[in-house]
């Protein structure tokens, strides 16, 4: 079994602050950080250091070789990722302040991806193979239309939540990876009671798995029937930049490989603890040897 990536890259420029800039202010950092980044990249590296063989394909632009070199650094295969020499890397700036954390997104070369890409990517995929995506990257739709034809299984973390999530065919998804924020914009929920929202999710969703992560509450699975709980554990927060991506690579890996959803549950709260207890993305993902 191997998992396809097809997901984003991006420059973090990391900025530590007092408090989020408001409007009209301009303020002094305490400290800044450049680092790799990306929900993309930051998923194919929570899989690799989870055990799982992981494919990352994307785009990244002329000055993107690091890139490259980063992800074969942590045995991400790097075999279908595009340089585009026309087009800048994408990236993002992050203000980090008391643990939470607000971010601008610039897609760049994440938003060239076109159907010849994903075709030539693809054609080296098939039947019990899976996919995964978020929502940082084009062409989604159709790399999701195009995969189901080939018999991947296809997985979807829909961060950042917007409208766009629905014009992909989401019929066609086998688990949602989802945070309480971008479960309630699924559903369309208007509320943030919990309870509500996995009622829904079971009556939207009722064919599909759906996992659910809520902080400091912990994470849900809900599919197959069944709702189960995990609750989180308590840790001092410094930095919650790539919890979510941590969550997703290492529930993944534990799922696929022997589909216990309380195992992987577990091992992904772990692993995503830890990650809040360090500063940036990816560099902050532990090792499985870490947590065991």
């Amino acid at each position: 079994m191997r998992i396809l990536n097809f997901g984003s890259l991006n420059y973090d420029y990391v900025y530590e602050m007092e408090h989020f800039v408001l409007p009209k202010e301009t303020i002094s950092s305490l400290n800044y950080g450049r680092n790799f980044g990306g929900k993309g990249l930051n998923q194919s590296i929570a899989l690799a250091k989870a055990g799982m063989e992981t494919y990352h394909a994307g785009r990244v632009g002329a000055d993107g070789q690091d890139f490259i070199d980063y992800l074969n650094r942590y045995g991400v295969k790097t075999d279908y990722l595009m340089k585009d020499e026309n087009e800048a890397t994408g990236h993002a700036i992050i203000q980090v302040c008391k643990g939470q954390n607000c971010i601008i997104l610039h897609g760049g070369a994440n938003k060239k991806i076109d159907e010849k890409q994903a075709d030539e990517v693809l054609e080296h995929f098939g039947e019990g193979d899976i996919l995964l995506l978020q929502n940082e990257i084009s062409s989604t739709a159709y790399i999701m239309k195009k995969a189901h034809e080939r018999g991947l299984k296809i997985v979807i973390n829909t961060a950042p939540m917007d409208e766009n999530v629905f014009t992909y065919p989401l019929d066609l998804v086998d688990i949602f990876i989802v945070n309480e924020v971008e479960a309630a914009g699924l559903v369309k929920a208007t509320t943030d009671d919990i309870d509500t929202i996995i009622d829904l999710i079971k009556e939207k969703y009722g064919d599909k798995e759906v996992v659910m992560t809520v902080g400091e509450k912990g994470a849900y699975y809900i599919g197959k029937g069944e709702v189960i709980h995990e609750p989180a554990l308590v840790v001092k927060a410094i930095d919650t930049t790539a919890a979510g991506d941590t969550f997703t690579g290492f529930f993944l890996a534990s799922y696929l490989k022997d589909g216990d959803v309380r195992k992987a549950l577990k091992l992904a709260t772990k692993a995503s603890s830890i990650t809040v207890q360090g500063v940036g993305a990816a560099q902050s993902i532990p090792d499985i040897k870490d947590l065991q």
